[in-house]
């Protein structure tokens, strides 16, 4: 018998797949490495903007300040010492020679960069710089830039635009840096103990040289829904009354009474940091110009703490200051609420 013939049946492709087991260290091979290298890119890179942050930054910036330190020293006989008296004409003589020789220091500063226009000093604090003048079209130009005009966080301490070095009131901003450099220790001055432990200090600009008494130091915002601003960057003012009407509201913020008086004839200076209490605020020492013949010192046994301080409305848990003190400086000096102004205005 013959057999029938029969197609052979096509091969069957057996499909051949990788089990889990054997993809898993295969991706792991691939991946481990990718995450190895990214790691070690961002260790890298964080580990650099530490150290720059921490110890090259601040190192440069000790070593420039320390540079015109120098410089500001070797101009002229700028080393700390006790404010004189000037009950004699040889103690005045001598006063005005020294403060003579302050002033022609900080000119000499300005071989160095033309923009420096002042020094400001607090015997026993960190703060020891040179003041600059921005130009008149970039008013924060010195913001975060030194003093030799390079770039860094720090900045300078610098003039606010609304001021010139012959302004009644001179305003001087700088950052309250957390490691403690520029006008971090501004900060601290709310305190009648700290104010007892420098209450005069000294701010020569290219004009004149003098000591500051300080009068009051104050917090403020700069946030419209934490209170009513209080705009203290001001230079100079319409007229008597509209200058003591703007110390009145310097006065009644202060948190420290220092007993020094005040009228419409004194100069003042305003140290400006940012502050932490709330976003935005603002710690301001405020200091008089010693005037011409009057003792450079001060009776720290008057300094006290000012319970009555007006503070902006976020201060306080009810969200609104106390109606204390009245809006107006006439009003406050005929109720008897002003003990510090030594002026003419509103007497009888």
């Amino acid at each position: 018998m013959r057999r029938k013939y029969r197609e052979p049946e096509p091969m069957r492709r057996v499909a051949v797949y990788e089990d889990e087991e054997s993809v898993q260290p295969r991706k792991r091979r691939i991946l481990f490495p990718v995450l190895i290298t990214l790691f070690s890119v961002i260790f890298v890179v964080s580990a650099t903007v530490l150290v720059m942050e921490l110890i090259v930054n601040p190192y440069v910036t000790d070593k420039n300040v320390g540079e015109i330190q120098k410089i500001y020293s070797e101009a002229g006989d700028t080393e700390s010492v006790a404010p004189v008296s000037s009950e004699d004409d040889t103690a005045d003589s001598e006063r005005m020679a020294e403060l003579e020789h302050r002033r022609e220091a900080v000119l000499k500063l300005q071989s160095v960069n033309s923009d420096i226009t002042g020094w400001v000093q607090l015997d026993g604090t960190d703060i020891n710089f040179p003041v600059l003048t921005p130009p008149a079209d970039d008013p924060q130009y010195y913001l975060y830039r030194n003093y030799k005009k390079e770039s860094t966080k720090y900045g300078s301490i610098f003039l606010d635009g609304m001021c010139t070095v012959d302004s009644d009131n001179q305003v001087l901003h700088g950052h309250s840096m957390q490691d403690g450099r520029m006008f971090w220790q501004v900060i601290g001055f709310g305190s009648a103990k700290t104010v007892k432990s420098c209450p005069v200090f000294r701010y020569d600009t290219e004009k004149e040289a003098a000591e500051w008494k300080i009068v009051s130091v104050f917090k403020t915002n700069t946030y419209d829904n934490q209170g009513e601003l209080f705009n203290y960057l001001r230079g100079d003012f319409d007229s008597a009354e509209d200058k003591m009407q703007f110390y009145y509201d310097v006065m009644k913020r202060s948190m420290v009474n220092t007993g020094v008086d005040l009228n419409e004839n004194d100069k003042t200076v305003m140290l400006s940091t940012c502050s932490y209490e709330y976003e935005g605020f603002r710690t301001v020492i405020v200091a008089r110009k010693v005037r011409d013949g009057e003792d450079a010192t001060v009776d720290t046994s008057k300094i006290t703490e000012n319970e009555n301080a007006l503070y902006p409305d976020i201060w306080y848990p009810s969200g609104k200051a106390p109606d204390y003190w009245p809006d107006y400086f006439e009003d406050a000096v005929q109720n008897g609420m002003v003990d510090w102004y030594t002026g003419n205005l509103y007497k009888d």
